[in-house]
Formats: C-alpha cells, sequence, structure tokens
C-alpha cells in the first residue's frame, strides 16, 4: 500500500538564511512529484527534511497522517537515492544490495531470494559479483535504486539521480523509472534542475525559486498557464521570448514597430511584460517585421534567432525556406501572456 505525505509550513534556516521558507504541500498515495529548481533553490535541503538527515527550522511532516518531524531517519522507511550513487566501491553488487537485509536480521535464503529477484527487475542479474568500479553509470545507477527497492520502503525520494548520466542513458533511464513506479505503485518525490526529467517524469510539479514554491500543478497546466514570469521562462524549451512594449494612444509598439492585436485583447492598465513561446510566433506576412540574425536546425524543426529593434527574438518553425534577411511573422495572440512588470505575476485576461 503506498503511502502520503504532507509537509506543512516546512522553513530551513542555516545561520541567518532561509533556504526554505513556508513550504506546503500534500502528496497522494502513489503519486509522483517532481521538485524542480535551479540550484541552490532547496530542493535537496527539503529531500533531507523529509528522510530525517536534517531537520525543519519550523514545520512538520507527516508520512500517513502521522507526525514523523522527530523521527530518526531509520525509523521512517524512506529510501534516498543520491545523484552520486553512494555505493560501497570495495563491496560487490550482491553485498551492496543486501547489506541493509543483513543488518535487519534476514536469512542469507531469504537475502538470496530477494537479491535475485530485484537485480531480475533491473536487469542486472549478471552483474552481482562485480564491484561499482567496473560498472558503468547507468549500472551503478540501477544498483543504487535496488538497493533503495529491496528495502520495501513507504516512499522513494531521488536526488537528481540522472544528472551524471549522458543524454541517450538519461532517456532509457526515466522510462525505466517511470515502468518501475508503475511496477511498484509507490509514492515517489524526484527532485532535478532539468525541466524535460520533471515534465516528462512527474505527475504533479512543483516549481521552487530561492526556498518559495512559484507553482504547483500537472505538467500541462504549468506550462500552458504559468503563475509567474520566472515559471514562465524555466518550463518550456526554446525559452519563451519576453518584451517591455510601450503604449501610446491606446497603440503598441515593439522595438519602434507598431503591433496589431485583435481587439479582443485587452491591455493590461499597470507596467506588464509581454510573453510568447517560439512555437506559437508564426511566419506569414504579418505586421511585424524582423532581422534575421542566424538559424538552428533542430531536425524536425528550425529555430530562427531574429531582432526587433534593440529586442532579440526566436521563433521555431517547420518551414525550411526563409528569406536571408528579414521576415514578417505574428503572434497567435491566443497564447500571448501578460506579466505585471513589478512582481512578474501572471495578469489573467
Amino acid at each position: 500500500m503506498p503511502s502520503s505525505l504532507k509537509l506543512e509550513k516546512i522553513s530551513k534556516r542555516f545561520e541567518i538564511e532561509y533556504v526554505l521558507k513556508d513550504f506546503n504541500l500534500d502528496i497522494a498515495e502513489g503519486e509522483f512529484v517532481a521538485i524542480l529548481g535551479p540550484s541552490g533553490c532547496g530542493k535537496t535541503t527539503l529531500l533531507r527534511i523529509i528522510c530525517g538527515l536534517e531537520e525543519p527550522t519550523i514545520g512538520k511532516v507527516f508520512l500517513d497522517n502521522h507526525d514523523i518531524t522527530n523521527d530518526e531517519p531509520k525509523e521512517r522507511n524512506i529510501a534516498l537515492v543520491f545523484q552520486n550513487y553512494a555505493l560501497y566501491p570495495h563491496k560487490s553488487v550482491y553485498d551492496n544490495l543486501s547489506l541493509n537485509l543483513k543488518f535487519s536480521g534476514f536469512s542469507k535464503d531469504v537475502i538470496q531470494t530477494k537479491v535475485n529477484f530485484i537485480a531480475k527487475m533491473l536487469n542486472i542479474e549478471g552483474l552481482l559479483d562485480r564491484r561499482p568500479k567496473s560498472l558503468s553509470g547507468g549500472e551503478n545507477q540501477r544498483v543504487a535504486l535496488g538497493r533503495a527497492i529491496i528495502r520495501n520502503p513507504k516512499i522513494f525520494l531521488f536526488d537528481e539521480p540522472l544528472s551524471n548520466l549522458d543524454a541517450d542513458l538519461r532517456i532509457k533511464m526515466r522510462e525505466e523509472l517511470r515502468s518501475l513506479h508503475k511496477e511498484l505503485n509507490t509514492t515517489m518525490v524526484y527532485v532535478t534542475h532539468d525541466q524535460i526529467e520533471a515534465m516528462s517524469l512527474g505527475q504533479k510539479i512543483v516549481i521552487l525559486k530561492s526556498g518559495v514554491i512559484q507553482q504547483v500543478g500537472t505538467p500541462e497546466s504549468i506550462y500552458n498557464e504559468p503563475a509567474n514570469r520566472f515559471v514562465a521562462e524555466f518550463i518550456g524549451y526554446p525559452k519563451m521570448n519576453f518584451f517591455s512594449p510601450q503604449i501610446q494612444d491606446g497603440k503598441m509598439f515593439i522595438g519602434g514597430q507598431m503591433i496589431n492585436y485583435p481587439s479582443t485583447i485587452s491591455i493590461p492598465k499597470v507596467d506588464f511584460q509581454l510573453g510568447i513561446r517560439p512555437r506559437d510566433i508564426h511566419i506569414l506576412d504579418g505586421s511585424i517585421s524582423l532581422e534575421i540574425n542566424s538559424f538552428d536546425y533542430q531536425g524536425n524543426s528550425w529555430l530562427i534567432n531574429c531582432s526587433i529593434g534593440d529586442h532579440k527574438i526566436i521563433l521555431q518553425t517547420t518551414h525550411s525556406e526563409h528569406d536571408q534577411e528579414n521576415i514578417n511573422i505574428d503572434f497567435d495572440w491566443d497564447k500571448v501572456f501578460f506579466f505585471d512588470k513589478n512582481d512578474g505575476t501572471l495578469i489573467k485576461q
């Protein structure tokens, strides 16, 4: 039976600096939650608080509605999979997998049965006699996963476990983690700075900045309706384009050009920034003329780096033929975002 996790008003301060501030989150039984944010935003500290390696300055941690804030790590039955695998280099794969079971007093026959079962699940049956230094990064990661799984924990915590792997192996391991989550039906919390990992793995994503939650939601809701400029810029590749238009007599200007917009669009009355994703800019005989600076071929699309006055703009298109100097475009105004220039929050139309 998967477990639920609740973090209530968690704050963590080191000396005078808070690395987590009033963090509140409910994680349902069997849910896969991705904690996403830049380096130094408090992600790893949060995991250490959940598993008991750090104490919160303020706040409580609940596992299955039981307060475990003051419980020792060994009492929580929570598995943490580290970025650097944290395997014993002088021990074989078999010994790395079986060590916790030996400490728990299981018999040799039970240990062997459990190790063989986990090794078969993770396709590391042929590695049991080898040591970590003789394994590839992906193999070591599987052993680290196996060591966590064999404990049958209530919750899995992952601290950027794929960041040391090459691109192809990261894709493969993401798929294996998805399959593992489905097979084990276990609650998982996955910390990463990689938005692609978060979007592809997380059923729910938590965006974190400087220890403060910026937005919680499904990948689709966060992408389609970011709460503020930080989220809009952090989610999506290529990154969203941002402009600070000038408004004169009800007309909009960017880089000295007047921008035609539909009458259905209500221009904010506060200072604002306009955001538009590269994929939502259309090449046509539009009202906006851009100077082309360069092209980036992406295989199934082109990224065109352009200028409008002193502003840089990137658009993404599947069209393979372009004028080499200038291009006319228009925005998909249904996909345009307005953000308050002062606090960055989304201005809803």
